[in-house]
């Protein structure tokens, strides 16, 4: 009975830890690597406490907490479907009535590829990006066709990249624009943002 008193709180921390990776594409990644690290940390501390054999495997599941709560650990690769922007592709992604992203950037621009590379390869933020349709508007010619142009001016796009956020309605929400480049977890911040001002 004793033995069972001991296993049952490490059994139950991992069940939870188990319960929460399972759930992770329905939860903020946020709350679910804070949840998983605490449990596994816990469950390995009280393992730790033991001899033998049970020490090993406490250190190795603190280990596997310190891992967990690495951020992107969780998140993963992904790839956020970037599509050309066009007028017309917007209204009609507005008259659907989803939230519109608009990503300003050049082939030429260092901070353009790096957010491209490492904030939109981002699982967490390819996961929220579902959501929305995401445009790229090209400005990489040194005469851009005068669409491109309009676009630009519309919504302030001076420096690149920049990054500009509609709402369901077609209303450009201002405080969330992103000029430079932004780590993911900042982005995902702001996407869930929009999202919710829906």
């Amino acid at each position: 009975m004793q033995r069972f008193g001991f296993w049952l709180p490490v059994a139950i921390l991992l069940v939870v830890a188990g319960v929460l990776w399972q759930t992770r594409e329905m939860m903020p990644l946020e709350v679910v690597r804070v949840l998983m690290t605490v449990s596994l940390g816990v469950a390995g501390i009280l393992l730790l406490r033991r001899r033998g054999a049970h020490s090993v495997l406490g250190f190795a599941l603190i280990m596997g907490a310190l891992w967990v709560a690495q951020p992107g650990v969780l998140a993963g690769k992904g790839q956020v479907n970037m599509l050309p922007a066009s007028k017309t592709a917007i209204l009609q992604a507005i008259d659907e009535g989803k939230p519109v992203v608009l990503v300003f950037s050049a082939d030429w621009c260092p901070f353009c590829r790096r957010l491209e590379r490492e904030t939109f390869t981002d699982g967490e933020v390819a996961r929220l990006a579902k959501d929305f349709a995401v445009f790229r508007v090209d400005m990489t010619s040194s005469t851009p066709p005068p669409e491109t142009v309009e676009l630009a001016k519309k919504y302030g796009a001076e420096g690149l990249p920049t990054v500009a956020f509609l709402n369901a309605r077609g209303e450009w929400v201002k405080d969330l624009t992103l000029v430079g480049y932004e780590p993911p977890r900042e982005f995902a911040k702001r996407l869930r943002a929009l999202r919710d001002a829906n």
